[in-house]
C-alpha cells in the first residue's frame, strides 16, 4: 500500500461518521472540505480565504490522497460546511482517532471552560466546557454552552458523552462544585477533585473555620500537611498543603456523595513589593495525601498552559471572528492539529515554528501527518 493510499485509507476511517449537512448541488466531497480545513489549520491559516488559498497553492500535493474532482472548494464552501457540520458527530471522529493513536491510560481528567472573547457579543461570548486528559495531553470531549445556560449544564453534558474509567479522576474548578455532579461521576466509577468556593457558603464557612483552627492549633487536628516553595516568571512562591480524611465533624458529609478527604492549600507570593496571598478549599473522594493531592490540583492547570495556551497563542483562537457554529468545529480541527504537530518530535522547536515548517515544507508535513497516525 503506498503512502498516499495509507493516507487516505485513514482519513477516511476517522471520518466516515461524519454525515454531510449539505442536501444539493454538492460538487465537493465532504471529506475533501475537513481534511483541507485540517491540514491548513496545521500550517497556520485561519479561516475560510486561508483554507482556499493555501489549498490552491498545494493542489498537486493534495491529488495525492484527496480526489478533488471539481478543484478546490470556494471559501464560501469551506464555510458553509463547517458551520453546519454536526460538531458532536465530528468531536466522535476526533475521539476516534485519538484511540488509534495510543491507548487513553486512566488518571486525571481535567474539565475547564473557555469563553471565545471575538465570538457573540461581549455579554455573551461562546462559551465550551472541554475534558483535558492529562496523562495522554489530548482532548476528550466538548460540550458548547448554551446562550442562557451556564457551565454547570455543559459539565453535565460533557460527563454524559465521557467514556470513564476505574482510576481515572476528574478535577473541576469551582463552577463544577454541585452535589449532582460529583454524583455522576461516581456512577461512573471515577474520583472527583473540585474546588470550593463561596457558591457552596455552607460547606465553605465549615472548611474556613476548621482549617483555620488546624493551622493555628496543629497539634489538635488530624491533618496531613506539607510545604512547598517554587520560583517562576520572577517571583517566589510559597504553598502549604494540609488534607485530611477525619471529616465527622462536617455537617454536610452524607450529602456530598464518596466524599473522603477536604483540601487547604495556602499561597503566598510576592508581586513586586506587595506580599500577596490565598486560600483554596477542596473536597475529593481520593484518601487525605497533601503531596498527592498538591500534585494533582497543581496539573488541574495544564488544560490551560498545554491546550488553551497554545489554541491562543499558536491558533490565534482568541482572535477568531469567525461565527459560533463554525469556530465550535474548528476547534476541534485546532485540537486535531495541535495533537499532529505535539507527536512529530524530530524538529526540536514550539508548536508555532512547527507550523512555519509545515507551510514551507510538503515533505514535512508529510512526516507531521504520517507521525501522528493522520
Amino acid at each position: 500500500m503506498s503512502i498516499q493510499t495509507k493516507l487516505r485509507s485513514r482519513m477516511m476511517h476517522h471520518f466516515k461518521s461524519c454525515e454531510d449537512p449539505r442536501k444539493h448541488r454538492i460538487r465537493h466531497q465532504l471529506i475533501d472540505v475537513i481534511v483541507i480545513t485540517v491540514l491548513a489549520t496545521v500550517c497556520g491559516e485561519d479561516g475560510w480565504e486561508g483554507f482556499y488559498e493555501w489549498a490552491s497553492d498545494k493542489q498537486d500535493y493534495l491529488k495525492q490522497f484527496l480526489s478533488l474532482k471539481n478543484g478546490i472548494p470556494c471559501p464560501d464552501t469551506f464555510r458553509r460546511v463547517i458551520e453546519r457540520l454536526n460538531s458532536q458527530q465530528f468531536m466522535s471522529a476526533f475521539a476516534s482517532w485519538t484511540k488509534e493513536l495510543k491507548e487513553r491510560l486512566p488518571g486525571q481528567i481535567c474539565l475547564d471552560g473557555k469563553a471565545f472573547r471575538g465570538v457573540g457579543d461581549k455579554n455573551n461570548p461562546l462559551r465550551v466546557v472541554s475534558a483535558w486528559c492529562e496523562k495522554n495531553q489530548m482532548l476528550l470531549g466538548m460540550s458548547r454552552v448554551g446562550s442562557k445556560s451556564n457551565e454547570i449544564v455543559g459539565i453535565h453534558t460533557l460527563l454524559d458523552t465521557l467514556l470513564l474509567k476505574p482510576g481515572d479522576l476528574i478535577t473541576i474548578d469551582a463552577i463544577g462544585c454541585q452535589r449532582s455532579i460529583v454524583e455522576k461521576i461516581t456512577e461512573k466509577k471515577a474520583d472527583y477533585l473540585v474546588t470550593v468556593k463561596q457558591n457552596q457558603p455552607g460547606l465553605w464557612d465549615e472548611l474556613h473555620n476548621y482549617f483555620t483552627q488546624a493551622t493555628t492549633m496543629p497539634a489538635e487536628a488530624r491533618c496531613d500537611g506539607i510545604s512547598h516553595a517554587e520560583r517562576g516568571r520572577g517571583r517566589k512562591e510559597t504553598h502549604h498543603i494540609w488534607s485530611t480524611s477525619d471529616l465527622e465533624w462536617l455537617p454536610q458529609l452524607s450529602k456530598w456523595v464518596g466524599l473522603k478527604s477536604a483540601v487547604c492549600v495556602y499561597r503566598r507570593w510576592v508581586e513586586g513589593k506587595k506580599t500577596k496571598e490565598e486560600k483554596r478549599y477542596y473536597i475529593t473522594s481520593l484518601e487525605a495525601n497533601a503531596e498527592e493531592l498538591r500534585r494533582r490540583i497543581r496539573r488541574h492547570w495544564s488544560v490551560e498552559n498545554e491546550f488553551h495556551w497554545h489554541l491562543d497563542v499558536a491558533f490565534g483562537e482568541d482572535d477568531s471572528r469567525i461565527g459560533e457554529d463554525a469556530n465550535e468545529n474548528l476547534r476541534v480541527a485546532r485540537a486535531i492539529a495541535l495533537q499532529l504537530l505535539k507527536a512529530e518530535t524530530t524538529f526540536k522547536k514550539g508548536i508555532k515554528a512547527k507550523m512555519r515548517k509545515c507551510h514551507r515544507s510538503e515533505s514535512y508535513l508529510h512526516q507531521v501527518l504520517l507521525v501522528g497516525n493522520f
